[in-house]
């Protein structure tokens, strides 16, 4: 009887672990789609979570475009320009562009600066405000990814040298 029961017992243990090994492959996360953990992950890793959120994106741009509105080298360019309004919608495409859910219903940046007649000055020194303001609010690391993200844009927003 001895030997029934230590029989038992290791049928039981190799049951009881072939049904845990089961159940680990079976809540193992497809590779092609993400776990509500690893979404869940991915979300606190974003861009937009990692920079501080809308507080930090809302106060980077008002600062820039502050500065840049009231600068004599680049004010020519707001110039009737409804500020609030412009504010709001760069805050939703840099939330957008970060991962942070927002929608952007705004103009394509060649469509919004097709007449402005930017030159590369001009561009330049917004963005050096911009980075400034970046410095102030952010890492390092999250500054350098995001203008890695807009940087592309510089070719439809400069018309002019």
């Amino acid at each position: 009887m001895k030997l029934t029961t230590y029989k038992f017992f290791v049928m039981a243990l190799f049951t009881l672990f072939s049904l845990l090994g089961c159940s680990q492959l079976a809540t193992k996360p497809n590779s092609d789609k993400p776990s509500l953990e690893q979404s869940k992950a991915n979300a606190e890793d974003s861009l937009f979570n990692r920079m501080g959120g809308l507080p930090t994106i809302k106060t980077v741009v008002s600062e820039t475009i502050d500065e840049v509105s009231s600068n004599p080298k680049t004010s020519r360019s707001f110039k009737d320009i409804k500020l609030p309004k412009l504010k709001e919608s760069v805050v939703s495409q840099i939330c957008k562009l970060t991962g942070g859910g927002c929608e952007y219903d705004g103009e394509t940046m060649l469509n919004s600066h097709k007449d402005a007649k930017i030159s590369t000055a001009e561009f330049e020194l917004f963005v050096a405000v911009f980075r400034e303001s970046l410095s102030r609010h952010t890492n390092t690391r999250e500054k350098n990814e995001l203008l890695k993200i807009l940087a592309p844009m510089k070719r439809d927003i400069v018309t002019t040298q």
